[in-house]
């Protein structure tokens, strides 16, 4: 039995990293290139300055290795301000359009599959230089699959291009003796209280709520929830409600997703980098990530879209490479 929905609710450097990002333990497959949409969840760090989820860079790949691969200008638009005006009534109308979908429920020998298009930051070392190069990858299609409890999947995405993914997908399960970290699993989504105070504190993970890094970690903790995942409505709807009493987390008024779909977005700003959940202006459904420069960085100029994502599908299928439709990959 296959289960299909599109378009679901929520579903991405200094001499030392803080208490709260050393707490950040990073799964093996953090490196297979997830998108920088994704880029809040784990630990790559990134050299330079570019601050694409703190001390932390899902999907982009530190640099000292030869890589080459498609290019980009990167998208660049005029920054729209964020504000706390109005964020809570927004978030609450997000809370009601996630607390009304229906819920998509695996079974334990079920696969979580997520399609998705995605764009996002490179760093790697310019064959013909010799010199650390940062570029946007275009547009592209990604799908993963992804067991319940967090043990087995499968990615594919051929026009990642990254050098450790596989032309013809790359395996994700950790196998006999590879321990992984599964607590972003349906599994572990499953388990979290959706009682706010209760939730906030397991997503502080003994940090203080108003400091600015644990703030940052609670906020990129319930990302790393919501990033290519299923969740039960109650749970995503009960993460949203709580993201706005994270300090430091605002509404811009105006985004756009990778379609170039209109919307509103809740945001975190860390450092140079605004990180963007974006929203249906008019249904508040989810409609992707962004990641969005405020301040000039490695010559790219405030506005520009380093990360992106926008989730196409999300289903549930009785196997690793089946689609949504019963076909094979």
């Amino acid at each position: 039995m296959r289960l299909v929905r599109a378009d679901l609710p929520g579903g991405g450097r200094g001499p030392a990293a803080p208490a709260a990002v050393r707490r950040a333990r990073v799964r093996r497959t953090a490196l297979i290139g997830v998108p920088v949409a994704a880029v809040l969840a784990a630990g790559v760090i990134v050299p330079g300055s570019l601050h694409l989820g703190g001390a932390s860079g899902q999907g982009v790949r530190a640099g000292g290795h030869q890589d080459t691969g498609p290019r980009e200008k990167p998208q660049w638009m005029p920054l729209v301000p964020g504000t706390t005006e109005n964020l809570s009534a927004t978030v609450d109308r997000i809370v009601l359009a996630a607390a009304a979908q229906p819920s998509l429920t695996p079974r334990q020998d079920q696969f979580i599959y997520i399609k998705s298009k995605v764009s996002f930051l490179r760093v790697g070392t310019n064959p013909a230089t010799r010199k650390t190069d940062t570029w946007i990858t275009p547009l592209h299609t990604r799908q993963i699959w992804k067991s319940p409890d967090g043990e087995k999947g499968f990615l594919y995405e051929p026009g990642g291009a990254l050098s450790d993914v596989e032309p013809d997908g790359t395996d994700l399960d950790h196998g006999p003796g590879v321990s992984g970290d599964t607590r972003h699993s349906y599994n572990s989504m499953k388990a979290l209280p959706t009682d706010p105070d209760a939730l906030l504190k397991r997503l502080y993970q003994g940090g203080k709520r108003g400091n600015p890094d644990d703030d940052w970690m609670a906020f990129k903790e319930i990302n790393s929830l919501l990033s290519e995942q299923i969740a039960p409505s109650a749970t995503s709807a009960a993460l949203y409600k709580v993201a706005a009493r994270i300090p430091g987390v605002e509404l811009v008024p105006k985004a756009n997703d990778a379609d170039g779909r209109q919307g509103i977005a809740i945001a975190f700003t860390r450092a140079s980098t605004r990180h963007e959940w974006i929203f249906d202006k008019d249904t508040y459904a989810y409609l992707g990530q962004r990641q969005v420069l405020v301040q000039e960085e490695e010559g790219l100029k405030p506005g520009t879209v380093v990360g992106q994502t926008t989730v196409i599908e999300r289903a549930v299928t009785d196997a690793k490479k089946e689609l949504p439709d019963g076909k094979r990959l």
